[in-house]
């Protein structure tokens, strides 16, 4: 990855130039003006609602680790479930299982909080790039039909494809 910005044409603008960047994608040259990060350093700058969206599959694993980076910048929350009014972007429309976050905790802990200009809420999580299970608030199956699920660490989560799964990576069979 290069420090320099490239131009629709291909060549690089520095950083610090006034020309406006644009960020080239597979598809074409996406003009950026502004990549400005608004910190939300109070529980009163958070949303109400911080919602991660993920899938069955990393299910297991987020709920014995947390929310990971996964080699990314930041861990992507959105204002609230798709298709609530105001909630524009921050989770894809098909995720199975939504994580609901304690911000304000997550918040006097020290881990800092950003909004994007598209409104997407924005953390690195911790010095390792994760946001613990311990400012998950709760957690809600999407699909295929919406019901609690279970943050407790001795408790399975079942899956829409059958199996109990428990936080400790164990497979449970279903009587």
């Amino acid at each position: 990855m290069c420090s320099a910005w490239c131009t629709p044409m291909g060549s690089s603008v520095s950083p610090y130039s006034r020309e406006t960047p644009a960020l080239v994608l597979s598809s074409g040259p996406i003009k950026v003006p502004e990549l400005e990060l608004i910190p939300l350093e109070t529980p009163q700058a958070l949303p109400v609602m911080l919602v991660h969206g993920t899938f069955w599959q990393h299910w297991p694993s987020i709920l014995l680790r947390g929310l990971s980076c996964r080699g990314r910048t930041h861990i992507h929350l959105a204002p609230g479930l798709p298709g609530d009014p105001g909630v524009i972007s921050g989770m894809r429309p098909n995720c199975e299982v939504a994580v609901f976050i304690n911000g304000p905790l997550a918040l006097a802990d020290g881990i800092p909080f950003f909004r994007s200009a598209n409104g997407v809420i924005l953390t690195p999580g911790n010095a390792d790039g994760f946001l613990l299970p311990k400012y998950f608030k709760e957690a809600l199956q999407l699909r295929p039909t919406r019901k609690p699920l279970s943050l407790s660490d001795n408790e399975g989560t079942e899956c829409q494809s059958g199996p109990r799964h428990t936080s400790r990576g164990r497979t449970m069979i279903q009587q």
